[in-house]
């Protein structure tokens, strides 16, 4: 990724928290994903403690994973089903590569396979709406509409400022004559 690259040859501190406003870093792309086996933990929360829930949903399925001595194919994720500040109903997981046995609220599912449109952030975590206004955009212009879920990837976390954090944010679509 450029981003990546950038910061390899030694840019300027000004230049860097230049980069560091930017918020969407990559094109709005269309793909065509496989389906992914996934672990994960599938709870509702609110909109005040949904960081806090996440974390421990990503802790609990590490801990199980270490117990098995399994590796995640892949960095957390979560889904989101459902979302308004009263309730938000997520799914948190990480892919794996082989199904798992469940224990307690942990499941092993799949992602389906379908088109996406994505795009990759960095920035804070409570910048991320305005990303998905964009792709609302683009999903008009191009004719296309979502099933409502939306999947966004952490690719760091702890140890980076809010400003450093990496999520790439993915929408299921259709064409809008396809329902």
């Amino acid at each position: 990724y450029p981003y990546i690259e950038f910061f390899k040859v030694g840019a300027s501190q000004a230049l860097i928290e230049e980069v560091h406003k930017m918020g969407r870093i990559s094109d709005i792309t269309l793909t065509n994903q496989p389906e992914q086996r996934i672990i994960s933990i599938k709870t509702e929360t609110t909109l005040k403690n949904m960081q806090t829930k996440i974390e421990d949903c990503r802790e609990k399925i590490m801990t199980y994973l270490n117990l098995l001595e399994e590796l995640p194919a892949g960095p957390c994720f979560t889904i989101y089903y459902s979302f308004t500040k009263q309730n938000v109903e997520i799914e948190v997981g990480y892919p794996i590569v082989k199904m798992l046995p469940p224990q307690d609220d942990i499941r092993m599912s799949t992602i389906p396979a379908g088109k996406r449109v994505s795009c990759l952030n960095i920035g804070p975590y409570n910048e991320i709406p305005k990303i998905y206004q964009e792709m609302d955009q683009w999903l008009a212009v191009h004719d296309f509409e979502t099933n409502g879920i939306s999947y966004e990837t952490y690719y760091n976390g702890e140890g980076f400022t809010p400003q450093e954090y990496l999520t790439k944010i993915e929408l299921p679509i259709q064409e809008a004559d396809e329902s």
